[in-house]
């Protein structure tokens, strides 16, 4: 029976794929940005003229032309056009929030664009896909859609099948309103503490417990109807700098790759892991010098080869600057499907589209890529799409329930539960916690930018501050950048003897920075301090402190239960995640 429905959709795969032209065959390696909810010409270009197979979204934040990037385009040349060619419409809209998008309204632009893609020739539908790994990783934050914490806050309930049920109800509620795929688990193993990068995107730093829970992980997306995409191979957990500005270099015997990040790798693969993504990386012990996103060595070599893949391997946003110091951005796209990507996650909305997808184009037609090898790719690309379901019902989703699983109170039940297993609570003096609601405290609250918080009625951006207001009024609120600047120390500092202690969040976000400079100057100042963070590394504790609370995630539902613990109404539930890395110093784990 299975060998019979295998035999139908390799057929199937075939007569598509026997119908299609060059041009639409290539175009399926491409995945390009679509920022905003607006169906412009930019993004119908963008499936109809450029033919690509896969759109990455983001509905928060409008990107565009005028959005700079990383700032990639200081490694782009001059570019020739075919004679007579007229590149995609650009997106020339401004960088910023368009605010509220709801669940049905965006589910009415996905359907729409997938009606696009269906009415091509080839009548192949649009992979849309998304970054949801927990906490400030959210593409879809909108219409109270539920938020979890980040991989390792899953990772204190030391419960894979809790970490599956998670995952599946995010992958419901996405799925409902027509998003196919999500670009995880994350399975970096974490062995650097000061990894800029990763840190709490990873379910922590022993091997086996990243295999463990990232199985359970894409499982439960799998479970959700999800298509699910494993990075960063072969592993960025082991880094002190960002590929988003760099190019990193893992210096390590091929043993230890073998042991530490191959390990989640080999258990995924065996479990029918749907696609992998490549790391903008250079491993000196696979192919000394060259990235792995343009390695034959470490994409044809090892991971088909010696690991047997055969799902779709993807690059990493390619106008990253670990790309971009070495190649423009066209030459960068080409020779990553060359040395044996599937897909090429090109994050414009520019003519950098045109470029990366005609310098392919070229490729092939000169024989660097041959016909043979791009067959494969879009064989694979169909493949993993008919698997998930994506061809069904030409690809629509009922428009009237995609908010449906929102709505569901197992999954409102499991937010709050999913919060309580992340948090941990670490104490430096006695009775730090709880708090009188007599006493008058000082409140510091980070702001975060719109793009992770969309201008959300329901996930606004002083969530923590709310969730105290309904314990006391005797509070002096104040919330800063989300790395304090000198005017916000100017005005906080004289303002922190007005309370009897000092309650502040120390979110941190990839090398971004945050607010522990400012917590120290108020520490001098001989304040007592308590803060809430979502990570467990020296980037978000501050030695010092009376008391932390590691909430592994700044949700509204994760800044509610911080409340209640601060005040003694609830208590956390996490377990330390980690096995290498330990609780700092003078502090004590509260249980």
């Amino acid at each position: 029976m299975i060998a019979g429905k295998q035999a139908q959709l390799a057929a199937r795969v075939e007569k598509i794929l026997g119908q299609m032209t060059l041009e639409q065959r290539v175009g399926q390696c491409f995945t390009y940005l679509w920022s905003g909810y607006l169906v412009t010409p930019s993004v119908i270009d963008a499936v109809e003229k450029l033919h690509c197979g896969n759109l990455r979204l983001q509905p928060a934040f409008i990107a565009g032309k005028r959005f700079k990037y990383y700032n990639f385009d200081t490694a782009a040349g001059r570019f020739d056009y075919p004679r007579g060619y007229t590149p995609a419409e650009e997106n020339m809209l401004l960088p910023g929030s368009m605010g509220e998008v709801s669940p049905r309204r965006y589910a009415e632009s996905l359907n729409q664009l997938q009606e696009i893609a269906m009415n091509r020739s080839s009548g192949v539908p649009l992979n849309m896909a998304v970054d949801q790994e927990g906490d400030l990783s959210r593409n879809y934050c909108f219409g109270g859609i539920h938020l979890f914490p980040s991989p390792m806050g899953l990772a204190a309930s030391h419960d894979p099948k809790f970490i599956r049920s998670v995952y599946r109800a995010v992958a419901r509620q996405l799925r409902a309103i027509g998003i196919t795929c999500v670009q995880s688990p994350v399975l970096d193993v974490n062995i650097n503490p000061r990894n800029p990068e990763i840190g709490t995107r990873s379910f922590g730093d022993d091997p086996k417990q990243v295999a463990q829970y990232g199985l359970a992980a894409m499982q439960g997306l799998q479970d959700g109807g999800l298509l699910t995409t494993a990075k960063h191979f072969p592993g960025r957990g082991d880094s002190g700098s960002d590929a988003h500005f760099g190019t990193p270099v893992l210096n390590v015997p091929r043993r230890r790759l073998d042991e530490v990040e191959l390990l989640p790798y080999r258990t995924l693969i065996k479990n029918g892991l749907d696609g992998i993504m490549i790391a903008h990386n250079i491993y000196t012990a696979l192919d000394r010098g060259v990235i792995a996103t343009v390695s034959s060595k470490i994409i044809r070599d090892l991971l088909r080869g010696e690991l047997g893949f055969e799902g779709v391997i993807t690059t990493d946003a390619i106008a990253m600057q670990a790309l971009m110091r070495q190649y423009p951005l066209p030459e960068a796209c080409a020779r990553a499907l060359e040395a044996g990507v599937d897909m090429v996650l090109n994050k414009t909305e520019t003519a950098y589209r045109d470029q990366g997808f005609l310098t392919a184009l070229r490729y092939v037609r000169e024989g660097r890529i041959t016909e043979d090898d791009l067959n494969d790719k879009v064989r694979r690309i169909l493949t993993m799409k008919m698997r998930r379901g994506l061809f069904e019902n030409r690809a629509q989703v009922n428009v009237t329930k995609a908010d449906a699983p929102i709505h569901e109170r197992a999954i409102i039940d499991l937010s709050r539960k999913a919060a309580e297993r992340a948090t941990i609570v670490m104490t430096g003096r006695r009775k730090a916690l709880p708090l009188s609601p007599k006493k008058k405290i000082v409140l510091i609250e980070q702001k975060l930018e719109d793009v992770y918080i969309g201008m959300n009625p329901s996930l606004h951006r002083l969530p923590l501050t709310e969730a105290m207001l309904k314990y006391t009024q005797n509070l002096l609120p104040v919330d800063t950048q989300f790395c304090a600047t000198k005017e916000d120390e100017d005005l906080l500092l004289p303002l922190i003897h007005k309370g009897d202690c000092v309650v502040a969040t120390n979110h941190t976000i990839r090398s971004e920075g945050n607010n522990a400079t400012l917590i120290k100057k108020i520490l001098r100042k001989g304040a007592r301090v308590i803060i809430i963070t979502n990570s467990p590394y020296a980037a978000g504790f501050v030695p010092g402190v009376d008391a932390a609370i590691c909430s592994f995630a700044n949700t509204a539902e994760s800044m509610r239960l911080a409340a209640d613990i601060l005040f003694g109404r609830a208590r956390a539930r996490g377990k330390w995640p980690l096995r290498h890395y330990h609780v700092p110093a003078k502090m004590k784990l509260v249980r």
